[in-house]
């Protein structure tokens, strides 16, 4: 995306107030649920099957919008609280088990889609 690009979505969200922020939002997480399915899709289930028991593939949630220090808007996308571990095994891999990286793999695959959702979220918040 070109700089003007950047500086007109922008000043048009702020413009649009809190319409635009909600807009922005709304497809920041959009995006982040394409991510999170691309990402669940590469983590295997575990074979125990207990009515209690919580598969780390149905697990993998997106957070709110939130915003940093310098303005910026994002969405993380991570497993339940009591699951991160498992996720952080399966990422970095322990020192019997090999990384099976679902997290970089799943946003290298995703990567295409979540910056066509992104474009698409775009031009309909110009719209408004």
């Amino acid at each position: 995306m070109p700089a003007d690009m950047k500086v007109n979505f922008r000043s048009k969200v702020n413009e649009l107030g809190l319409k635009g922020k909600r807009a922005e939002g709304q497809v920041l997480k959009s995006a982040g649920e394409v991510l999170a399915s691309k990402i669940a899709d590469l983590i295997n289930y575990s074979n125990n099957n207990s009515a209690t028991y919580k598969h780390l593939a149905d697990n993998i949630v997106v957070s709110n919008t939130k915003t940093n220090q310098f303005g910026e808007r994002y969405v993380q996308i991570s497993a339940i609280k009591e699951l991160g571990y498992r996720l952080k095994f399966l990422e970095f891999g322990t020192s019997k088990m090999s990384a099976q990286a679902p997290m970089t793999i799943g946003s290298d695959m995703a990567k295409d889609e979540v910056a066509k959702t992104l474009s698409e979220g775009i031009e309909r918040i110009m719209r408004l």
